[in-house]
């Protein structure tokens, strides 16, 4: 009885967090290699001109559809937890960046907005509870990492 509770309730606990932040640092990794590519290849005289919020956006929306692709397969749940956590950061990274210069409370707004897509879909599709603390774990490394200073 402890090993099967250890499996399904533990282990969860840890491997999302520390999974899901390793999957996070890739994502940033691959944005910040497609955007140096971008800049390097089309604005190498001038850098300041490299569309950053289209990237950003392109790069967030890319990383959801493979997302939505790695949902049909027939790896682990625990796996496929793990790996939201990056798409879903990225995505309120690219809200809270989007509206960097608007009141908190915008972002707020558009936080609870796509962590209350990201419920309503776990729940239409009955997923397990993995996914709701991956969205969590998600949402939290993204505050963390892009919150504007005061």
């Amino acid at each position: 009885m402890r090993k099967d509770h250890f499996r399904s309730v533990l282990l969860p606990l840890v491997i999302i967090p520390a999974g899901g932040l390793l999957t996070l640092a890739v994502c940033y990794l691959l944005y910040y290699f497609v955007y140096n590519s971008v800049e390097s290849w089309f604005f190498p005289t001038n850098p300041t001109s490299v569309p950053a919020d289209i990237i950003r956006r392109a790069y967030a929306v890319v990383l959801l559809v493979l997302y939505l692709a790695l949902l049909r397969t027939k790896i682990s749940d625990l796996l496929k937890a793990t790996i939201l956590v990056g798409p879903i950061a990225m995505i309120v990274t690219t809200a809270i960046l989007a509206l960097y210069e608007t009141p908190s409370l915008a972002i707020i707004v558009a936080i609870i907005a796509i962590v209350a897509v990201c419920i309503f879909l776990l729940y239409r599709y009955t997923k397990l509870w993995i996914y709701y603390y991956a969205v969590a774990v998600a949402v939290l490394a993204a505050i963390a990492l892009a919150w504007p200073e005061a």
